[in-house]
């Protein structure tokens, strides 16, 4: 049986690379990844240690000066009695082993990848969570075909679209990948069928459609809180000079003009200025939209009614207590 000390081959964005433990006998030979990251140019393959001007020195040597005493103590432990895989894993982790998908993400791949990336995963890992009533996801988890299948069911009865379970399936198949990679699991991602996605041409509809489907909502209906929802952005994308689809993603509390008008305070609708600063993203010009005006003033006030009425805040995602990823899941309801 052999242990040795190594790095991995990929770097990350930061230069840092994660020192393994590589566990090998006749019948295995696996890494066991720690949690100590070393700057790769200051690694000292030949003496399996950082070079004195690694930053924070002093603090990586403890790390791996400690790390090789309990190298030390396995092999001295396999002279005894022969060690498994699973031994030398449970020591070399502190007994922690990942397998919380969360902990991976924030331990492992956060530095592997964009940080708009990890935030989707983080979030959709979040929400597979939330479908299926597991507070905290685990690779197990996401491998049993059984939990997918549930999970589509329970989408399809809350009327989602079916491209949302096809992004929560792409993403956590992505995410066990990298796992996979890192052989931080060893579990088979299951093959489920994707959902079939409506091809839709992109088109805006005319007024008299659009009272005829205002027309055909039915409140009691389950899904009327989304329908609603989304003909109110519709007709805000209108009113606010043409907003795109990517436009609704940005709407922020950052962007109101608190120096526009000096009267501002005046104003007691929904925020204390009225005056918001839209840069439209298919021309990056800035226009600036005064909100108190009809509609617009309307409609927003029943997308907020809507959505939380017991916000005050005029976009209630920024107010309330509302998803933080409200505008982004609701703009994926339209078409670019």
């Amino acid at each position: 049986m052999a242990l040795l000390i190594g790095i991995r081959n990929e770097t990350n964005k930061d230069g840092s690379v994660l020192l393994h433990v590589r566990f090998q006998n006749k019948q295995i030979d696996k890494k066991i990844y720690t949690q100590i990251k070393v700057l790769k140019k200051y690694w000292d393959k030949k003496n399996k240690t950082v070079k004195p001007n690694h930053p924070c020195f002093e603090q990586k040597s403890k790390q791996i000066k400690k790390l090789k005493d309990i190298v030390h103590d396995l092999k001295m432990q396999n002279i005894v009695s022969s060690l498994s895989y699973e031994e030398a894993r449970y020591t070399l982790t502190n007994g922690s082993y990942v397998n919380n998908i969360n902990s991976f993400l924030d331990q492992y791949l956060k530095s592997q990848i964009q940080e708009t990336t990890f935030k989707d995963y983080k979030s959709k890992i979040q929400s597979i969570g939330k479908n299926l009533g597991i507070d905290s996801l685990r690779f197990e988890d996401i491998s049993d075909k059984n939990n997918w299948i549930k999970l589509k069911d329970i989408l399809n009865e809350k009327e989602r679209s079916p491209v949302t379970f096809n992004s929560y399936y792409k993403a956590a198949k992505s995410i066990h990948s990298h796992a996979l990679k890192d052989e931080i699991t060893f579990s088979v991602f299951p093959y489920v069928r994707y959902n079939s996605e409506n091809n839709y041409t992109p088109d805006w509809l005319k007024s008299d459609e659009l009272i005829e489907i205002i027309n055909n909502l039915n409140s009691n209906n389950k899904g009327f809180k989304n329908d609603a929802t989304s003909i109110l952005i519709y007709l805000m994308m209108f009113s606010m000079r043409g907003m795109y689809r990517r436009d609704i993603d940005k709407l922020s509390m950052e962007e109101f003009v608190e120096s526009t008008y000096d009267n501002c305070a005046n104003f007691s609708f929904g925020e204390r200025n009225m005056v918001y600063r839209h840069f439209r993203s298919k021309t990056n010009k800035m226009g600036l939209i005064y909100l108190g005006l009809y509609p617009v003033r309307e409609i927003i006030l029943s997308l907020n009614h809507i959505i939380n009425p017991t916000s005050n805040s005029l976009f209630p995602v920024f107010g309330g207590n509302m998803h933080p990823n409200f505008w982004s899941l609701q703009s994926k309801r339209f078409k670019n």
